[in-house]
């Protein structure tokens, strides 16, 4: 049997160039300032927390949040249920009065920021519930409820006839605010939608005066 022995370099030979490791070094550094943008992240988000973070990136759902709280799903919502409240006595359909925040109610939330020149965000930020409760604060709503007293108040000092303060919708009632319509260049149906409330608040400050 033939001994096979392992060949050795000639130390007379030079040794061969060796290439250089472009490659690696590339891959390496371009890791290293990967894992250093990383930590500059890691750190933001432990010095101003993500809630901070949330409130930069989408401003309207966090003013939201802090209207409605965490919304559980298929759970009844007091606030939500109180802007599906005001939505539909201003003429925007949500759906069932159910406190549940779903697609009906964001699309009337929709209708309602483009009728009144609001950034229409689908959401009930800052000024969409400025917009939805003006006419809460200054009491043509009450309970959940157009106050119809306070209308027909309005219409007499607008000079209209609604026939008896008594708080209801009759027809006489109804005749004055197609007139009020009519002269205002507003949709002439006798409905009081958020317009028609909008045209009759320069009378809301001598109406309570006079209480």
């Amino acid at each position: 049997m033939r001994d096979h022995k392992r060949m050795r370099r000639d130390p007379s030979c030079p040794r061969p160039p060796q290439p250089r490791p472009l490659f690696r070094t590339s891959i390496k550094r371009k890791g290293g300032g990967g894992f250093k943008l990383f930590l500059c992240f890691a750190l933001i988000f432990s010095c101003i927390g993500c809630d901070v973070i949330y409130r930069l990136l989408d401003k309207e759902g966090a003013e939201e949040k802090d209207l409605i709280g965490e919304v559980v799903p298929y759970e009844k919502n007091p606030t939500v249920q109180e802007i599906q409240t005001l939505l539909k006595i201003y003429g925007y359909d949500p759906g069932k009065i159910d406190g549940i925040l779903g697609l009906r109610t964001r699309n009337a939330l929709e209708r309602f920021q483009k009728d009144n020149q609001l950034k229409v965000t689908r959401f009930a930020d800052d000024e969409t519930w400025k917009k939805l409760r003006v006419f809460k604060d200054n009491q043509l709503v009450v309970n959940g409820k157009l106050n119809v007293v306070f209308l027909q108040q309005l219409l007499t000092l607008a000079g209209y006839n609604p026939g008896p303060v008594d708080g209801k919708m009759g027809k006489k009632t109804v005749q004055a605010i197609k007139d009020f319509q009519k002269d205002n260049g507003l949709k002439v149906d006798g409905k009081v939608g958020y317009k028609t409330l909008s045209a009759l608040s320069p009378y809301v400050p001598t109406a309570q005066n006079a209480e």
